[in-house]
């Protein structure tokens, strides 16, 4: 099944959109959030290829971006960037940093 084919997921997603709580998407994932409306006007990334179905995101080339509660990135060589951005945003950059330095990824 194809992410945007299941109801649940995309009531829960636009739920969530509307109480601004955290929205993350990674790799071809925040093409769900652009066929919901929810990346409109927000910069946005993706794997590369799915910019068009971002609908009305501004799409950046960034590894990781964050617009508001919502925050995408690429694919799979930036999840490590895009979970310590998540771990900074859920809990602080003090620990993010410190998982960071812990996984000798800040070297």
């Amino acid at each position: 099944t194809k992410l945007h084919e299941c109801q649940a997921l995309c009531d829960l997603l636009l739920l969530h959109n509307e109480q601004e709580k955290l929205i993350a998407a990674i790799c071809a994932a925040p093409s769900v959030l652009g066929r919901l409306g929810i990346l409109e006007g927000k910069q946005a990334t993706c794997y590369p290829g799915f910019e068009e179905k971002l609908n009305g995101a501004i799409v950046c080339s960034t590894k990781v971006a964050v617009d508001g509660h919502v925050i995408t990135s690429k694919g799979m060589g930036t999840a490590i960037d895009f979970s310590l951005k998540l771990i900074e945003l859920l809990v602080d950059k003090e620990t993010a940093d410190k998982i960071g330095a812990g996984i000798i990824y800040y070297v």
